[in-house]
């Protein structure tokens, strides 16, 4: 019951915010999406009611979900660019975005989020998939992403508005980094890509870009490897 009051009230909430196809369209993504892979992602939840760990409020967003219809879209087509098996998620909240990623062949999994309650339900979407995936590998970091390390082995980010184009402009200079000093091809998938063009200053290229209903929005940036 608790799971269908959840689905009425973000019926509402995009409803009232943009429009009832959009919010029709919404929901029966999230309808089957859940139940597809088994997960339960969709609530919102605000940052006040969240523990924080390090991070700036101010210039980070809620936790909200993307939705699958555009999360599925980016994902499929990466799959036709690149065989890269990393991907990170940057704000994992719940795990949505890292349990769907399993399903695309991706084995070696990391989501970052700042939030302690968001990712301990991310840990518990989790947990099982390795028994469903067997080579899959995940790791889940409950820091501020600027602290966050990046391996070298780490090739595909994704992201969904967490936070502003200062913290997005501040870990593109620690990308930048991490390939000066192994050099490697880098991929976003940007979903709800508000600070695109940020990215763009950085030197990245679009290679896809998905729309849908006008506010359905979604793009895969690259950045060639540099010799």
């Amino acid at each position: 019951m608790k799971k269908w009051l959840n689905y009425i009230k973000l019926f509402w909430y995009f409803a009232a915010n943009w429009n009832p196809v959009l919010a029709g369209f919404i929901l029966w993504h999230e309808v089957s999406g859940e139940k597809k892979y088994g997960i339960t992602t969709s609530e919102p939840v605000e940052l006040s009611k969240l523990t924080i760990s390090n991070g700036n409020i101010k210039q980070s967003s809620r936790y909200e979900a993307v939705n699958y219809f555009i999360l599925e879209a980016l994902l499929s087509r990466l799959r036709t660019i690149t065989n890269e098996t990393s991907f990170t998620d940057l704000g994992c909240g719940k795990g949505r975005a890292m349990a769907v990623a399993a399903h695309y062949g991706f084995t070696k999994i990391k989501g970052v989020d700042f939030a302690k309650e968001v990712c301990s339900v991310a840990e518990h979407h989790l947990q099982n998939l390795p028994t469903q995936f067997p080579e899959m590998e995940y790791e889940l970091h409950c820091q501020n992403v600027l602290e966050y390390e990046i391996d070298p082995s780490e090739s595909v980010f994704f992201l969904f508005n967490p936070f502003s184009d200062e913290i997005i402009s501040r870990f593109l200079e620690k990308v930048n980094i991490s390939t000066a000093q192994y050099p490697r091809t880098i991929y976003f998938l940007y979903a709800s890509p508000k600070h695109v063009e940020t990215f763009f200053e950085f030197e990245y290229e679009p290679v896809y870009r998905k729309r849908k209903l006008k506010w359905l929005d979604g793009v895969i940036l690259k950045k060639e490897k540099k010799m």
